[in-house]
């Protein structure tokens, strides 16, 4: 019982983890493509989201080039 208590806390704690820095864009900046999470990146507006590792390096090189559209939430 104690080991299924231990394995439940810390599945809550990787997944409330995965979810606290979920990105605040839908659409590649660069590309206009889907964009993954597993690409992304901190701003000061949060993190964004990128289609792949080349895009990611743009917008790190020149940021102020590329407009983030955050995403609509639906109420």
């Amino acid at each position: 019982m104690k080991t299924l208590l231990t394995a439940l806390a810390f599945g809550t704690v990787c997944i409330s983890t995965a979810f606290a820095d979920w990105p605040i864009n839908d659409k590649c900046p660069v590309d206009g493509k889907a964009a993954r999470p597993i690409y992304r990146i901190k701003t000061k507006e949060g993190p964004v989201a990128f289609c792949c590792m080349d895009c990611l390096d743009k917008f790190e090189k020149s940021p102020a080039s590329y407009k983030v559209t955050k995403k609509e939430y639906q109420k």
